[in-house]
């Protein structure tokens, strides 16, 4: 089925709701935006009417653009594209998504397409490990670590050709050049140029000091200007590494600090050096891990807490990079042997030099919540499966975005598909001709002119060509004097026959 954009009824369909956390658009053959809802703010900073006749995809995009350029060529020519993307939200955070791009016809003509994107991370980072049902961590939380060790190793090659570009880093990585640039220096702690340079000088020093260069010969060697410019980047690198010995005692002090505040602190946190050793823990993470007397203090959370090796390195040495990682659930195991659910907040702490000197990790027993939490989805999908048997399906009209939708009770007592995107002149045809088409064009006539709601029944046909007696209950809502929305339920009223009773009796 298919709807022109242009219609008068609607601009474009959707099987939406407005608060969806999937984004969903429109696009026309021209890649201009003619449809968003309002998710699209989450996941790229830009708001619907920003969007809608504005934007071109290209913009949204930005260099993802190029690597799904195919994907749209492909729905442009007439084929559905279902693709798997991870994508870095306006505000940081990474997902792995489900991208699904599907051609909209008219008349045998593309218009343009519909964009879903679902974030699937929950499905592809909740994996659990076989022997132990505990989930695993993400794994999207080191491909960026990936990219920027690859960025590091490509200006390690470069070291005596000369600097690359960030330009020509940021397309031999595929990534833009600012995240580039954002996320290197919060990863290194330097910018790009700058620890290229640090890497060079790192080898000048061993070169000069094992008589191999001089300082000239190095100059040209590292393809310097001239040996003026070398030797100032030379003698600050000199410089950087005495100093390291003096902020060795105000280091010291500092930690000494932290300790204190640690051990006093009325939560359950700790503080680990570089290598994951204990510096400090609180008196509650020491009684919820239950390490009193256990002298763990100087040795490290794998060998005190063994479980917490396979489950949580990676993520360990994603932050001593600089990262900060939170955490709504884990699944762990503690050392009795119970298994319980922790949410996580890791933040690095730095030394006085700006290096990462460690971690501050904070955990907190969200076991009874994830329990309720169960409870709640296990009431919900009984209340779910009560509607699908009674055969009772929800739906909604919005007049001010032009949106539809039916859920997927509504979808199976109409036999349509589950993708079936509803417009006026499809459901007009579901409706028996007659009585039944001119009472339901009356209710819905009265409820956008006066306000008033409706219950009425009537005869349809469904898609396979079935008759159902329907009953359709509608509620609008009016702003300013017009009607904003309808919404309602729809019930399959229709008779069973003595046969299907009995069946469903004896089932």
């Amino acid at each position: 089925m298919s709807f022109d954009p242009n219609s008068d009824f609607f601009e474009i369909a959707f099987n939406v709701t407005e608060h969806t956390e999937a984004m969903l658009a429109y696009w026309d053959k021209n890649l201009i935006c003619r449809y968003a809802n309002k998710a699209t703010a989450d996941w790229f900073g830009i708001t619907p009417e920003h969007m809608i006749n504005k934007s071109h995809l290209s913009e949204i995009l930005g260099t993802l653009f190029d690597v799904q350029l195919p994907y749209i060529n492909g729905v442009l020519g007439g084929k559905i594209q279902v693709f798997d993307q991870v994508i870095h939200l306006y505000s940081g955070k990474a997902k792995n998504v489900r991208i699904t791009y599907h051609p909209n016809y008219v008349e045998g003509e593309i218009k343009g397409f519909y964009a879903h994107m679902a974030d699937i991370s929950p499905l592809n980072n909740k994996s659990h490990d076989n022997k132990t049902g505990v989930e695993k961590l993400p794994e999207f939380v080191t491909q960026n670590d990936q990219l920027l060790e690859n960025v590091a190793k490509t200006l390690n090659e470069n070291l005596f050709i000369g600097f690359p570009s960030i330009s020509a880093l940021s397309k031999q990585h595929f990534v833009s050049e600012s995240k580039l640039k954002r996320d290197f220096k919060q990863n290194f702690g330097k910018t790009i140029f700058s620890y290229y340079r640090y890497l060079q000088m790192e080898i000048a020093d061993r070169y000069i000091r094992e008589k191999r260069c001089n300082k000239n010969q190095m100059a040209v060697m590292l393809n310097f200007s001239n040996p003026s410019n070398f030797s100032a980047c030379y003698h600050r690198y000199l410089e950087e590494k005495s100093s390291d010995g003096e902020l060795i005692e105000t280091q010291k002090e500092d930690n000494t600090h932290n300790k204190t505040l640690i051990e006093q602190a009325p939560i359950a946190i700790a503080m680990f050096d570089n290598q994951m050793q204990f510096i400090a823990a609180s008196k509650r993470w020491v009684a919820e891990y239950k390490l009193e007397n256990t002298g763990f203090i100087g040795k490290s959370i794998y060998e005190v807490l063994p479980a917490t090796k396979k489950k949580c390195e990676k993520l360990h040495n994603h932050c001593l990079k600089g990262n900060i990682y939170q955490c709504d659930g884990l699944l762990l195991k503690k050392n009795d042997g119970t298994r319980v659910w922790l949410k996580w907040n890791i933040h690095p702490w730095f030394t006085t030099s700006g290096e990462t000197g460690g971690l501050f990790i904070h955990t907190e027993d969200i076991s009874k919540i994830k329990a309720i939490e169960k409870e709640n989805k296990q009431a919900e999908k009984l209340l779910k499966r009560a509607a699908t048997l009674s055969k009772i399906g929800t739906w909604t009209r919005d007049l001010l975005t032009h949106t539809m939708q039916w859920d997927n009770v509504i979808k199976s007592i109409l036999e349509v598909p589950e993708y079936f995107v509803p417009d006026i002149k499809t459901i007009w045809k579901l409706f028996k001709q007659g009585k039944s088409e001119r009472l339901s064009k009356k209710a819905l006539k009265d409820a956008l002119k006066y306000g008033s709601s409706f219950d009425i029944e009537v005869d349809m046909i469904t898609a396979k060509g079935n008759s159902r007696k329907i009953r359709i209950i509608g509620y609008p809502e009016f702003q300013n004097n017009k009607c904003k929305k309808l919404s309602g339920i729809l019930l399959d009223i229709t008779p069973l026959s003595p046969f299907k009773t009995a069946n469903f009796l004896t089932d």
